[in-house]
């Protein structure tokens, strides 16, 4: 497999995959993820999280059914084949056992490739352990040096102090508090807009 090595200071080093020479679907690599397509035999883990009410309290779907989980992934698989590709749903896989442990995302937002939005979700068992952090920090890099997206968003609930010092920690920066912005699971929602401009 042909692999080219990528770091910026302050970020772990990752190893980007020529798309023409995957390695079960291997997209990169970070210190302790392996992020990868999604493939149908991610069915049972995928559904052990996203069917928790706790990990998708803040999201504006779920719990899922399985018959959600089932559409997810062949939305997910099905993308992957769309020229251009606009939307990566990816899973994030440890790389010390190959175990599933959660998902992360970037979605083009035009046709110029010049604005993505990010997101993730992991498993609550490996919470607190640094791996959204990790997972989104190799997501910048992957979208500017595959992808050559110039700009980054994203989104989450004003209560989500989690998902916020993950954004922070990135070097995200907050550009719009949104009052009153819809009705998520019975509660109006305050979502938090941020937005992460690369230098250089």
């Amino acid at each position: 497999v042909n692999t080219r090595k990528l770091h910026r200071a302050g970020w772990p080093s990752i190893s980007l995959l020529e798309y023409r020479n995957v390695d079960m679907d291997l997209i990169f690599e970070t210190s302790r993820l392996i992020i990868r397509e999604f493939q149908l035999a991610d069915f049972e883990t995928i559904h052990s999280y996203a069917s928790q009410a706790t990990v998708v309290q803040y999201q504006n779907w779920g719990p899922n059914s399985p018959e959600e989980t089932q559409a997810f992934i062949a939305q997910s698989i099905a993308a992957q084949h769309s020229k251009p590709r606009l939307t990566y749903e990816l899973a994030v896989v440890l790389k010390e056992n190959s175990r599933h442990i959660g998902g992360c995302g970037i979605f083009v937002k035009d046709a110029d490739f010049q604005l993505a939005h990010i997101g993730y979700i992991i498993h609550p068992i490996y919470w607190n352990r640094s791996f959204a952090t990790e997972s989104i920090n190799g997501l910048l890099e992957y979208a500017r040096s595959a992808l050559n997206i110039k700009a980054i968003k994203a989104t989450c609930d004003q209560r989500n102090i989690g998902s916020q010092k993950v954004l922070e920690k990135n070097g995200f920066q907050l550009e719009k508090i949104m009052k009153d912005d819809f009705i998520q699971k019975g509660t109006m929602r305050t979502t938090l807009l941020y937005n992460y401009i690369y230098s250089g």
